[in-house]
């Protein structure tokens, strides 16, 4: 009976298959759902670099993206602040290390004090030629009333001392809320050299709400951006270690010392710091570039800022880490929290004497890529260029601002920073010039272990390469000048073609 019923279970559906299909009914056939394949952030990064990266690297761009693909090199540097600092330099050079500094770049004192001549030279002559072009300005300018300049002048210097005398223990409130405008307004009044239009422009400047302040992306297009020669002085303090070109060996662990200090493997970021300079560090969180900052000693006062309050403590505890707490470097420090990417609210105008702006870009983590993200990631670069015309609002006149991504985007890199200097030069009157950074270049090329690439139209752009895989890091320097100085610049690069004409013309 069993038997049968076996039989039964076994012929049954076949003979409904043929009735079914004699008969001419559909069959139906059973089918697997189909799964999406899984897209991981890199995945999604890849694509993207290949459409837009292939074109401009060209033939370039596969070992650039295979080295983005394979393990990153870091420089290690030793902490000052450590007790053990000279033992950790040598623990550094057992390792196989070479020096960055002496060794690779050979900055040494020599070096130093001939870079520091140079420096005062051309800072002479361009004195010296400025007040002899300026005398009938100067006048004009003076005319306006000394006494607010000197009781401007007498805040501002008490607004630093505050700044000094407040550390990591506390945030340090703005001192200088003013309406946008009168306080580069009076400060330009003892700068030389302003011409009509952008001295009455900062006389009437007015309140610019974020609303009202649009980035189209084309602003920088038809405006002239000229490149000034530059000398920059480096920091002989700063002990870098770094494994020769095809080495790709890590560091260990830093260790912690009897004052619970530790050494640091931190990026590089190379800053023309003098020892009186204010420093602004406008996006400082996760700390690495403002640890740097505090490595080479020549600073007055740096202040970290940060949006975020999650990020400020991050912040607070690299620091914490890293510098001790009762050591007179903890008090120079000042933490703050506002929003750079607002020109309604920020209210740091014209305060420091060097700014280092960096912004996140557009790189695998947090998976930006996505679909979802789209709009965030669009938006990167008119979040950038708001921040970026921040910067420029907050440095004062002959000071630097720093501007560096880790992406190779032209968009977050070199069209930023002509937008903004353009927008910057309409609605708010300031006139910069890039400081070029090709000496740097070729004194970090002539190490081995960097590689730039040659197609950046502004500023310098570290390409990753598997021999010596740093980067991709762009770095670009602008300064804020007066019209003279930039008038005088374009006199001296006159002077110089008519010079070079003259002798050709002898020959």
């Amino acid at each position: 009976m069993y038997h049968k019923f076996l039989q039964i279970l076994r012929f049954r559906p076949a003979l409904f298959e043929q009735r079914a299909a004699k008969s001419g009914a559909p069959r139906f056939k059973p089918r697997m759902a189909r799964v999406k394949p899984l897209r991981t952030p890199t995945m999604l990064a890849l694509d993207n670099f290949d459409f837009y990266y292939g074109p401009i690297f060209g033939d370039k761009w596969p070992s650039v993206r295979l080295a983005l693909l394979s393990r990153k090199k870091f420089v290690a540097v030793a902490n000052r602040f450590s007790a053990n600092f000279e033992s950790n330099k040598e623990i550094l050079k057992s390792l196989g290390t070479v020096n960055l500094m002496e060794d690779q770049m050979k900055i040494g004192e020599q070096t130093t004090n001939r870079i520091e001549q140079m420096k005062r030279k051309l800072d002479k002559k361009a004195a010296e030629s400025a007040n002899e072009e300026e005398e009938d300005e100067e006048e004009e300018s003076q005319s306006a009333g000394d006494g607010d300049d000197d009781q401007q002048f007498d805040d501002d210097s008490d607004d630093i001392a505050s700044r000094l005398g407040d550390g990591l223990a506390q945030f340090q409130p703005s001192a200088n809320e003013i309406v946008h405008g009168t306080k580069e307004f009076k400060r330009s009044k003892r700068s030389k050299g302003w011409d009509k239009g952008a001295y009455e422009m900062l006389n009437t400047k007015r309140v610019i709400y974020d609303s009202s302040f649009n980035v189209t992306g084309l602003e920088g297009v038809d405006e002239p951006l000229p490149t000034v020669e530059d000398v920059l002085l480096y920091p002989r303090e700063l002990a870098l270690f770094s494994h020769p070109r095809l080495c790709i060996d890590g560091f260990p662990e830093p260790l912690k010392d009897r004052n619970n200090i530790s050494s640091s493997v931190l990026p590089v970021l190379a800053l023309d710091l003098r020892d009186d300079d204010v420093v602004l560090d406008m996006c400082a969180s996760p700390g690495g570039k403002s640890l740097m900052i505090l490595q080479t000693g020549k600073f007055a006062s740096l202040v970290c800022n940060d949006s975020s309050l999650f990020r400020l403590g991050e912040l607070r505890r690299a620091l914490a880490l890293h510098v001790p707490a009762k050591s007179e470097v903890s008090s120079q420090v000042i933490l703050k929290r506002k929003d750079a990417a607002s020109v309604e609210s920020w209210t740091e105008t014209e305060v420091y004497d060097k700014v280092r702006q960096i912004r996140s870009a557009t790189v695998d983590e947090g998976n930006i890529f996505s679909i979802e993200l789209s709009t965030d990631r669009l938006n990167l670069p008119q979040l950038q260029t708001r921040m970026m015309v921040n910067a420029l609002r907050s440095v004062r006149v002959g000071g630097s601002v720093v501007y560096s991504t880790c992406t190779l985007s032209p968009t977050q890199n070199e069209m930023v920073v002509e937008n903004a200097c353009a927008l910057a030069r309409t609605h708010y009157g300031i006139k910069t010039v890039e400081r070029s950074l090709k000496k740097m270049e070729n004194r970090l090329t002539n190490t081995g272990l960097f590689q730039f690439s040659a197609d950046c139209r502004r500023g310098s752009l570290l390409l990753p390469t598997l021999l010596s895989n740093f980067g991709p890091t762009y770095i670009l320097s602008k300064r804020w000048l007066n019209m003279q100085f930039l008038r005088l610049q374009q006199k001296k690069k006159r002077d110089k073609a008519a010079k070079k004409g003259r002798l050709l013309t002898m020959k």
